[in-house]
């Protein structure tokens, strides 16, 4: 019998590149706080390992994540407080993500709903298949932007842009993310797996302290205000699901 791996378990894969998995392929890979916490450590874990010089972020099966699994949370627990209290393990695999040394780049296949889109954004690069379905569910949904969706953003597709997509939410497709610069590669999904692993292994072959480096660069001067937007997400994030607006679209939902 396989051992069963839990929510998120890390794969070496050859030549530098290790593949971290989030493992719930039943909730199409829905995130949820214990997922969060055990994406942070392997990742720190990944960073300390010398064999691993570049890292695949994905979901298990054929969807990268359908957002927050709104199962986690007795009905008790949706409070302010423990929203807030949560949403720091979101904010610190963010966090992680940005700031270890080694290159993660996202393979985003299937669904890339709210905190999906937020993992994908934060990555180094982004392999997208073409039919994949990219949806920010955010203001949709009565709650503000969040895992800093709202500082990365604006920067890869320009503020008026980036907007648009957070006001209507409207789905994108691989090809729009390619046509907009979020994705540096778009290609069939029967393809996805093979072009996300020659990118890593070509990001891999590379000198490890030169592209080390120059992500550290590139993100310490693209992060400066990263910690503003997390500190502020962390208040308006619980202050949205208080609100008349957040309450009347839950209705709306749950009569569907």
């Amino acid at each position: 019998m396989s051992e069963e791996k839990d929510v998120v378990y890390l794969e070496k894969a050859g030549d530098g590149v290790a593949v971290v998995y989030l493992n719930q392929p039943k909730k199409k890979n829905a995130i949820n706080e214990r997922m969060m916490v055990l994406l942070r450590e392997l990742l720190l874990e990944a960073d300390e390992d010398d064999d691993v010089r570049a890292l695949v972020l994905r979901g298990a099966g054929d969807c990268f994540t359908s957002g927050g699994d709104l199962s986690q949370s007795a009905p008790e627990e949706n409070t302010p407080e423990h929203a807030r209290k949560t949403y720091r393990q979101y904010v610190n695999a963010q966090l992680v993500i940005r700031q270890i040394a080694k290159p993660v780049i996202a393979m985003v296949d299937g669904y890339a709903v709210g905190g999906g889109f937020a993992l994908m954004l934060a990555s180094d690069l982004v392999c997208v298949s073409r039919t994949a379905q990219i949806i920010p569910a955010f203001c949709q949904i009565g709650i503000a932007p969040e895992m800093a969706v709202v500082k990365f953003l604006p920067e890869l597709v320009g503020a008026q842009r980036a907007k648009e997509i957070l006001f209507l939410g409207d789905r994108l497709s691989g090809e729009d993310l390619y046509r907009l610069g979020i994705a540096n590669r778009v290609c069939d999904s029967a393809d996805l797996e093979t072009t996300a692993l020659e990118l890593a292994r070509r990001v891999a072959s590379m000198p490890d302290a030169s592209i080390q480096v120059a992500k550290g660069m590139v993100n310490a001067v693209s992060d400066a205000n990263l910690g503003v937007a997390l500190t502020m997400e962390q208040t308006a994030s619980p202050f949205c699901t208080t609100t008349r607006a957040y309450a009347a679209t839950q209705e709306k939902f749950a009569r569907k």
